[in-house]
């Protein structure tokens, strides 16, 4: 700074002893080999004056083989201005000229000198940035900001983040810069407007944010401090999976930085308030080079309106992991702690909190209690609570969950009952852990007396009557798939329904699939077509699907067959209408003794037995029957007495979806017309 106050005056001398009426064509050179100032330091500095005789104006020229400005980042080499020098009445020397440099070419360049001091401007287009630096001892140098374009201070950015550059918007700021022992001094009030940034790999960015307040900071040589007061008001921002939107009205965003070593960053008194919706204080290590940025923090927030922050904050957090469009709302409360990029303990205080899934795939009401989750060796107990839930068009009541956490992860720590359709789903275990390769999560449990017409009405099937019970003893996910053991057993239709091999892949996710193999045995078959309103047909009926493949809850895979068996006392009979059914869902026809004129002639039939089987894959079912025909086909309804009448399906591959419109058609009553 010295240097800079004796340059300045003795050019300051040179002019004024100069006067403005010189003798004579005179030329003043003055050459310094290092020129140093509070922001920057110029070698090979030369500064020539050239002054006509008898003219009102001099040439002024000033060349430095480099400028560094190294704690700003910026450096130009062969730098070159000239401009014309004048001393107008006021007594002040002004000079403005274009400046040439490399890295700085295309900006225009005026000082000023007079009795107070030096200030130099430099702009380009609508941006201007001005510094003044006063004569006086121990005064600050003042930088002044006006619609300056972000970009320009590229540099600047790049020195406490590497891999960061701004992408738009200007900035308008007053500050001040003070040079000691200890470093560079600078700080003032800020006006953002519209800015954008990013990082290289595009983890980190922002768009459009508009705010004011001040920066406070220290630049050395080692390292570099900030403190940060600001009011934001609109924008959007990226941090790895969370984005958000900024809303109009304030937020409050306040932090000391202090850089350590490269990239890294200690952030003390941090504090983010959005006033009613989302607020954060505590203390963090950021690393901008290390993938998972946050290495360290100590964290609360409250989240006193759930709805409002989700859908600023936290929406594509849930969708990255297959949750868009989540209904949330209640309030929430909790603290976080990090240490080396891998969360420690995770506090949940939650009242009245609701999340209900857009797809509907799930949802809960009600939520409260406490969830403590821990990484270390001391566990931490907790309790959640709803008034009602559902899975899967699933009806849970109300129920509690006492759970331990600790560094295996999360455990129930006593059996749960909770009661689901008339019946109830008894949870005797669950284990729950985040594992590096994905979440993990194991239990068993068990259905007793669940109503199945309940069941098959929330599935949008046709109410059957009876109940379901089963065992699943042991229920496993892991990398986006659920497994269970054992199986599911329904009492329905005076028969008995076997599920087993049930698994399920992304059942959160979009498209999920559901595997699984059923056996039917002894169904009454009366009161089953009844119920699909497929006619009538008594008797018993046996059956399988096994390979069954739904994928987004559409059937794309399966080996299906049904038929009947006999039983000692139960009559076999079949319907007019039922005929007819089967007839059309086999493509075929009538045979064996009566004509299609004469099949309205009766109201029922006897049969011997009656068999259909579909093997679904590519779109396409291969159909069969009890027995191939005789005259080609297959046999679906194997007639037996007097009226007789046999039902032949003649096309063995059918379109799913023509098969589907086929079983609607029969279970909606459309019958097929006879000529």
């Amino acid at each position: 700074m010295n240097r800079c106050r004796q340059a300045c005056k003795f050019l300051f001398c040179v002019l004024m002893l100069t006067g403005i009426t010189p003798s004579g064509a005179r030329t003043w050179v003055l050459d310094v080999d290092r020129l140093a100032t509070p922001v920057a330091r110029l070698d090979g500095f030369a500064v020539t004056l050239h002054w006509p005789e008898g003219a009102e104006a001099g040439a002024l020229s000033l060349k430095a083989t480099s400028l560094d400005a190294g704690e700003l980042g910026y450096r130009w080499r062969d730098l070159v201005w000239r401009c014309e020098l004048r001393r107008p009445a006021s007594g002040a020397w002004q000079c403005a000229g274009g400046i040439r440099a490399r890295g700085a070419s295309g900006m225009a360049l005026s000082a000023r000198l007079d009795s107070a001091g030096l200030t130099v401007e430099a702009s380009e287009g609508q941006g201007r940035i001005a510094l003044r630096q006063s004569r006086e001892s121990g005064a600050p140098t003042r930088v002044e900001l006006a619609r300056l374009p972000a970009t320009w201070l590229a540099p600047l950015l790049a020195q406490a983040w590497q891999d960061g550059r701004p992408t738009g918007g200007s900035i308008d700021a007053d500050w001040r810069i003070e040079q000691s022992d200890a470093g560079i001094g600078l700080g003032g009030p800020v006006s953002l407007n519209g800015i954008g940034l990013d990082s290289r790999d595009g983890s980190i960015a922002a768009e459009g944010v508009t705010a004011t307040g001040r920066i406070q900071g220290q630049l050395t040589d080692t390292a570099t401090s900030l403190e940060l007061d600001f009011t934001l008001a609109g924008g959007e921002f990226l941090l790895g999976p969370l984005y958000a939107q900024l809303p109009s009205t304030p937020v409050q965003i306040g932090a000391r930085l202090t850089s350590g070593s490269a990239g890294q960053w200690h952030v003390d008194a941090l504090r983010w308030r959005d006033p009613g919706v989302f607020d954060v204080e505590g203390q963090a290590v950021i690393d901008t080079h290390a993938s998972q940025f946050l290495r360290d923090a100590d964290l609360q927030f409250s989240v006193a309106a759930l709805g409002a922050a989700h859908a600023r904050y936290f929406d594509s957090v849930a969708a990255s992991i297959g949750l868009a469009d989540l209904g949330t709302g209640g309030n929430v409360r909790g603290g976080l702690s990090v240490r080396a990029g891998t969360w420690q303990s995770l506090d949940l205080g939650l009242d009245s909190v609701r999340v209900a899934d857009g797809s509907g795939r799930f949802g809960i009401e009600g939520l409260s209690g406490a969830l403590r989750l821990r990484r270390g060796e001391t566990g931490a107990d907790s309790e959640l609570s709803w008034h009602s839930a559902h899975v899967h068009g699933l009806t849970l009541g109300a129920a509690s969950l006492p759970l331990r956490s600790d560094r295996t992860g999360v455990s129930l720590r006593a059996p749960v009952t909770v009661p689901m359709l008339g019946g109830t789903v008894r949870l005797a275990a669950l284990h729950y852990a985040l594992q590096q390769e994905g979440a993990w999560l194991e239990m068993a449990l068990s259905l007793e007396a669940v109503n199945l017409g309940e069941l098959t009405g929330s599935l949008g099937w046709p109410a059957f009557e009876g109940t379901i019970s089963g065992e699943l003893p042991g229920v496993r996910y892991a990398g986006n798939r659920l497994d269970f053991d054992g199986g599911l057993s329904a009492r329905v239709f005076d028969g008995q329904v076997r599920v087993s091999q049930l698994s399920m892949e992304r059942p959160f996710g979009t498209a999920p699939m559901l595997a699984a193999s059923v056996e039917f045995s002894g169904l009454d078959l009366q009161p089953l077509t009844s119920a699909f309103g497929f006619g009538e047909i008594t008797g018993r009926l046996d059956g399988h699907v096994r390979g069954l493949r739904l994928l987004d809850w559409e059937p794309v895979a399966f080996d299906a067959a049904f038929h009947t068996v006999k039983r000692s006392g139960e009559r076999q009979r079949i319907s007019q209408r039922a005929v007819r059914e089967l007839t059309e869902v086999g493509g075929g026809g009538i045979a064996a003794g009566l004509q299609a004129q004469m099949l309205k002639a009766f109201s029922s039939f006897g049969y011997d037995r009656i068999g259909l089987s579909c093997v679904l894959a590519n779109n396409v079912c291969t159909m069969g029957g009890v027995a191939p025909a005789d005259n080609g086909g297959y046999l679906i309804v194997d007639g037996s007495g007097l009226p007789r009448v046999n039902v032949i399906g003649h096309q063995a591959r059918v379109d799913w979806p023509v098969l589907v419109a086929r079983l609607k058609a029969a279970t909606e009553g459309q019958m097929p017309v006879f000529d």
